[in-house]
């Protein structure tokens, strides 16, 4: 599942990055000719899904590694 996620978030950043509303091949294209800020919707979106992926990567590691959560062992 990690496997996935990783390569789930690098698909996302290169989408992010082609879907970019300058890249000359996106001028004629549908979501791109309207103008306004709807043009960064696919680029936009890729770009919170990464984001997301790696924020709850994060808070999956804080809830592995829970430095004031688990109580000390005690060895007698």
């Amino acid at each position: 599942m990690a496997d996935f996620f990783f390569w789930f978030l690098i698909f996302l950043l290169v989408v992010m990055i082609i879907a970019w509303p300058t890249w000359p091949y996106t001028y004629n294209r549908w979501p791109y000719r309207h103008g306004g800020r709807y043009r960064y919707g696919p680029s936009a979106t890729a770009a919170a899904l990464a984001l997301l992926i790696l924020i709850f990567f994060w808070l999956g590691l804080l809830a592995i590694a829970w430095p004031w959560g688990a109580a000390p062992v005690v060895v007698n």
